[in-house]
């Protein structure tokens, strides 16, 4: 029946109807938006806005359907490859929405509220996934599986999904039960030196710490990351010193040097882009920092 009424609207247009022929190309501007976005569904188009999310798509076999990512988006070393459409400033919607995505997965609570709502205002599919504690890690992956799931034939990528967050959830419980029992000991956590940056209460690090049974001096801070005093740390004498600091040891030694006298807590380093990223590899740089603090060695 739409067939046979396509062919006499076109044949009427043909005798110049204006009537006819405005409803005609209107048909015609329907059907062709129609048809793309049955392509686009048949192709998914995935864009990433932090490097957390990027990851987790490779950690799920999908970056073959990626299209972009955000700044820093490093690991693996392939991720360095697509363009990027996010930083902390904020999105280039312009070239966003140039790259046509099917779907886009956002970082609620780094990626700014209104950007977000601006990408589903304009009608595109986004998924949010907020990290809270460790244990949200398992559930970003198992609602990522879902929401690339939704738009394949098969089950393929859930399933996946489901069995790489199952496995994460063991790790860290087997990692709470290894290290529950360890005595409490204090350390001063901080990200700079010049000046000096630490973590408060909210800041997403302390799950680390808890885990390994350690207690930042400045937990009590209501800033999450609050711009510390040396001299206030000088006079609490943590345990440990944990630098998360992109730089070498020497110079972080050599920060500590003139102080030396007053405060001989190891240095324990360790990586941010590890500790601070939301995906399974953390358990392995929580694990270096819970064996680092183990012992004491002063």
């Amino acid at each position: 029946m739409c067939l046979y009424f396509i062919m006499f609207t076109y044949r009427m247009a043909i005798i110049g109807d204006p009537f006819v022929m405005r409803n005609f190309f209107m048909m015609c501007c329907i059907l062709s938006i129609s048809v793309s976005y049955a392509s686009a569904a048949k192709t998914m188009r995935i864009i990433t806005l932090a490097p957390h999310l990027t990851e987790l798509v490779f950690l799920l076999e999908q970056e073959s359907k990626l299209v972009a990512v955000s700044d820093y988006s490093d690991y693996p070393a392939q991720a360095t490859s697509y363009p990027s459409v996010a930083s902390y400033t904020g999105l280039d919607f312009a070239a966003i929405l140039a790259l046509q995505p099917t779907h886009i997965i956002a970082w609620q609570g780094g990626n700014k509220p209104q950007d977000i709502a601006k990408l589903e205002a304009l009608g595109l599919h986004v998924l949010s996934l907020q990290t809270l504690t460790l244990d949200d890690i398992a559930k970003n992956i198992i609602d990522l599986g879902e929401f690339l799931d939704a738009s394949t034939e098969s089950s393929t990528v859930l399933t996946n999904s489901l069995a790489i967050a199952s496995k994460y959830s063991q790790n860290l419980f087997q990692l709470k039960k290894k290290y529950a029992d360890r005595e409490e000991q204090s350390v001063f956590y901080y990200s700079w030196a010049t000046p000096l940056m630490s973590i408060g209460k909210g800041a997403w690090a302390n799950h680390a710490l808890s885990l390994c049974q350690l207690k930042q001096i400045f937990a009590h801070s209501e800033i999450a990351y609050p711009q510390v005093s040396l001299s206030y740390v000088l006079r609490q004498q943590p345990d440990y010193i944990i630098n998360v600091a992109k730089e070498q040891l020497s110079s972080i030694e050599d920060f500590w040097a003139p102080h030396r006298a007053v405060i001989n807590a190891p240095i324990v380093q360790l990586n941010p882009d590890l500790l601070h990223r939301f995906t399974p590899r953390i358990l392995a740089e929580i694990v270096r920092m819970c064996e680092a603090t183990k012992t004491m060695t002063f």
